[in-house]
């Protein structure tokens, strides 16, 4: 565990736009007339509704406004290099979105080492690995949406980006778009009304990882002094969770087609929360928030933390700070946000320290510190993020356990809405020991950043670094997989 000093004061300025507020939280007023908050109608955000831009995909720079995409560049994807295309466009009408996409990938320089040109694309130039399963072909649509988050009907289906349940104890951003060749389209839909609602989730419609739900009610909503006060239920159930033992190195088998073939065991997770909206004025909302949550076959957690969002009275601008602190008691077993935005990894490989330095699928991590018993874990969280008129957002993220790599760190920064320049970053590191390995890229780390800067006109130069994950049947194990790629892109607004 970090030093308790620094520990402290990063979790009271750690960063991070709360994207776990609850559904049935109200939004804040809207901006002064003429002032639009940045990505108000972007789906790649994990909040669309109050224009968060937290940990948000880097790469959908120009998302948010209807328009088309359109550009050309070289690019690395591992050792090899391709010249890839990106034909991406965004259409609304009233509370309907529909954004539609051509990602094209044709190997130019072929890297022997890694394999033949014939055994990575077809006709010697379409990367294979782009296009090999039926669901691949989903991939021309990135996201149909309509409403917003928090609204009273919202659904969403395509790429999910950050989604979350609840107050995120159990889900938390979870994205189902960090495979490099494997497309998943998910479903989300959440209704609300004053007296009660349902969030849900889907991550894969042609082949479940994911399927979670919330319901809440409100009891006394209309009733001054306890209109506030609601209670949730949240279920979350993977039923094709990947069942691996503990080994020093990962060894997945492999299928016919070279996908992960593994013994399966249905992994679920059961939450109770009540929250109370003690403040809620037009400049500061204040909800206290207590989660209970049973990790079935594993351990029990208990999270009790407050949400702040605080917009400052500046005039004609809109300038927010937003923050979640929260303190955790976990028994042997229990993994915070279980379900969280490397979760597609994790079920799979997921780096464990006990019983040594080593890799268990997730739900096996799970039982097997729940077999190994040991003292309950307290440990605590901070979120915080800034937002300087849609212009600038920026924060991050800081968890520690008294437990060995038991810190996660998270870093993001947003410039979206100048048009002469547009930057997109975020950073995550998972389940690391002490400060200075905080910085590393591992089988534990994500880091993604875009920037774009405009040429003359709509033209743009363009720059992206991914990383993603793919499973290699030869090492048998879950890679990390740097993408790049540069080039010039034409932004057209309709």
């Amino acid at each position: 565990m970090l030093d308790r000093t620094p520990r402290l004061l990063c979790a009271a300025c750690a960063a991070l736009l709360s994207s776990a507020a609850l559904a049935q939280e109200e939004p804040p007023p809207p901006p002064p007339p003429g002032i639009e908050t940045a990505g108000a109608a972007g789906q790649n955000q994990p909040d669309a509704h109050s224009g968060s831009q937290n940990f948000a995909d880097p790469s959908q720079l120009f998302s948010g406004t209807p328009g088309a995409f359109i550009g050309v560049g070289f690019g690395k994807i591992d050792k090899d290099t391709y010249l890839s295309t990106v034909i991406n466009t965004e259409l609304a009408l009233g509370p309907v979105a529909v954004g539609l996409g051509v990602p094209v990938n044709l190997l130019a320089i072929n890297d022997d080492s890694t394999g033949t040109r014939d055994s990575k694309t077809y006709q010697h130039v379409l990367r294979r690995g782009d296009w090999n399963q039926a669901q691949d072909y989903l991939k021309f649509v990135r996201f149909v949406r309509y409403g917003h988050k928090r609204d009273p009907v919202y659904v969403l289906a395509g790429q999910l980006w950050g989604s979350t349940l609840g107050h995120g104890t159990l889900v938390n951003r979870y994205s189902n778009s960090l495979s490099l060749d494997q497309r998943k389209f998910g479903i989300a839909f959440d209704f609300n009304s004053e007296y009660f609602g349902v969030e849900t989730l889907i991550d894969n419609v042609t082949g479940v990882g994911i399927l979670g739900g919330r319901a809440y009610v409100r009891p006394f909503a209309g009733i001054e002094g306890l209109d506030g006060l609601a209670f949730g239920v949240t279920m979350v159930v993977d039923p094709t969770a990947p069942l691996l033992p503990f080994a020093a190195a990962p060894a997945i088998a492999a299928d016919s087609n070279g996908n992960p073939s593994t013994p399966q065991r249905a992994f679920g997770a059961l939450g109770i929360d009540v929250e109370y909206e003690l403040v809620h004025t037009s400049l500061i909302d204040l909800i206290p928030y207590v989660d209970g949550n049973r990790l079935f076959g594993a351990g029990n957690g208990l999270h009790a933390g407050a949400l702040l969002s605080v917009r400052l009275p500046v005039p004609v601008i809109d300038v927010s700070l937003q923050t979640r602190l929260e303190y955790r008691h976990m028994q042997p077993g229990y993994i915070p946000e279980y379900f969280d935005q490397t979760y597609d990894l994790g079920r799979l490989q997921y780096a464990v320290t006990v019983p040594g330095s080593g890799f268990a699928s997730k739900q096996q991590a799970a039982f097997d510190a729940r077999a190994a018993g040991g003292k309950a874990v307290k440990g605590y969280y901070g979120e915080l993020a800034f937002n300087f008129a849609g212009l600038v957002q920026i924060g991050g993220l800081l968890q520690d356990y008294e437990q060995d790599n038991g810190a996660s760190l998270g870093l993001f920064a947003t410039v979206p809405k100048f048009e002469a320049v547009k930057l997109s970053a975020y950073y995550l590191r998972k389940n690391f020991g002490n400060l200075g390995n905080a910085f590393e890229l591992d089988e534990r780390s994500l880091l993604a950043a875009s920037a774009a800067v405009r040429v003359t006109g709509p033209v743009y130069l363009v720059m992206d670094f991914r990383r993603q994950w793919q499973f290699d049947p030869a090492s048998q194990r879950v890679v990390a997989v740097d993408t790049y790629r540069s080039g010039i892109a034409v932004n057209v607004t309709f």
